[in-house]
């Protein structure tokens, strides 16, 4: 009984921490998306007051519920942190969705009014359960624009994604407003007569070419040289006696060879006899033949009895 009690503790055990741990991977996927500072005449929230606000983006492919997570803010040595409800069924962030807090120091309006603003700090994390800093972003408030908001995108020049101010407020969405032109389009805009895609298919068939002919005639030789080196072995490792008996006789001069062609061909003649080629039929003196005769082609008669 008591093996039985403490494998279900075990096992109870093992599933509380295993959930604990599949939860706080998913708030690793949670970032600070977009977070506008000066809001002047933008973006509004439900009580139709412009206030700063703050975009998370659940950048994984599950729901993420953040209810019991942290938002905090410092000033100095000095932090402020609002701890999100969990009583909300609007704190489960779709896969790739997005959710905005305004921070406007006003906590009693709902779960999505933070207890803090954000032009009086210059630093915002968002915090698991246990307060570990999941993201965080540091920002310049005298630098903040009207109605600017800052953001990732992706810079232009280098394509690497950095933080910074945005071409336009992107609420509840991503933050590329210009659709990317793909690397294709580009490519054509560069060329649009395709002289240089046919000189480049070219050039990489050509060279192609050139690449494989070198390997097969330099593979060709190595192999030669793997014989010839292998002939060498094995005549070295011949007997003397093998090795005189192995060598080519002396090159034979031309009297020699026409001398050995006529005997060949006088060999060939006698080896059949000569035929006049001629076909000579004779009549047969008797008319009678069997294979003419009808009496054999009679069947015989049953002998009676």
């Amino acid at each position: 009984m008591m093996k039985r009690l403490l494998l279900l503790l075990c096992l109870a055990g093992a599933a509380a921490f295993g959930g604990g741990t599949a939860y706080a991977q998913g708030l690793k996927d949670i970032r600070i998306n977009e977070v506008l500072v000066d809001n002047q005449t933008s973006y509004i929230d439900d009580h139709g007051n412009h206030v700063g606000w703050i975009e998370l983006h659940n950048t994984g492919y599950s729901n993420v519920n953040i209810g019991g997570a942290y938002l905090t803010v410092r000033r100095g040595d000095a932090t402020r942190t609002y701890r999100i409800p969990k009583n909300d069924a609007r704190t489960l962030i779709a896969p790739q969705g997005y959710v905005i807090f305004f921070a406007d120091s006003s906590s009693n309006r709902g779960t999505f009014h933070t207890n803090f603003v954000l032009d009086e700090t210059g630093y915002l994390a968002f915090m698991d359960q246990g307060k570990n800093v999941v993201d965080s972003i540091v920002y310049d408030v005298k630098a903040q624009l009207p109605d600017v908001s800052i953001g990732w995108t992706d810079d232009p020049e280098t394509g690497a994604e950095t933080f910074g101010p945005l071409a336009g407020i992107t609420p509840m969405q991503a933050n590329e407003i210009e659709e990317k032109m793909p690397a294709s389009e580009k490519f054509r805009l560069r060329d649009p007569s395709g002289g240089v895609m046919a000189l480049t298919a070219m050039s990489v068939v050509f060279s192609a070419l050139v690449l494989l002919y070198l390997i097969f005639k330099n593979l060709g030789r190595l192999m030669v040289r793997a014989s010839v080196k292998k002939e060498q072995k094995a005549v070295a490792a011949m007997p003397e006696a093998a090795k005189t008996a192995a060598k080519p006789d002396q090159e034979l001069i031309g009297e020699e060879i026409a001398a050995i062609a006529i005997a060949l061909r006088r060999y060939e003649e006698d080896m059949h006899d000569i035929e006049s080629h001629i076909l000579t039929i004779n009549r047969v003196a008797r008319a009678y033949s069997p294979w003419s005769s009808k009496i054999y082609g009679l069947n015989n008669q049953p002998v009676r009895k």
